[in-house]
């Protein structure tokens, strides 16, 4: 019997790929890990916030396109975040400017519950 052959996509990024952290830490409240990248085609910015005391993941994001930007666009806003704490509200101010100067972007967001974790919490506290 014949092998059939799988014909599955390359998920690799390009070779041209680029992703930096910004801003990692937490508190007694919540995580957070926040990065930004380069695809070759956008330029992404995610903030993630994962830990929290009712298990949810959240995660906020901008996709800027490159068309129209110049070739140091992507150390432009890593520097420009890079500046500003997690506290001043990032995502918010890199919006204004993008809005100012007339930069084309699209924002989402996503939450989820962990149940794995809140399942694993709610068994330590039934064993003790």
């Amino acid at each position: 019997m014949k092998q059939p052959e799988l014909d599955f996509k390359d998920e690799s990024p390009p070779d041209n790929y680029y992703s930096v952290t910004i801003d990692k830490g937490g508190n007694q409240v919540f995580k957070w890990y926040d990065t930004l990248s380069d695809d070759g085609e956008k330029i992404s910015y995610h903030e993630y916030v994962y830990d929290t005391p009712n298990y949810m993941d959240l995660e906020n994001w901008i996709h800027i396109k490159k068309v129209g930007l110049g070739k140091y666009a992507f150390w432009w806003f890593k520097m420009y975040l890079k500046s500003m704490t997690r506290e001043k509200d990032r995502l918010e101010k890199l919006k204004r400017v993008l809005n100012d100067m007339e930069i084309p972007f699209e924002e989402g967001d996503w939450q989820t519950i962990d149940r794995d974790k809140e399942r694993e919490d709610n068994e330590k506290k039934t064993r003790h």
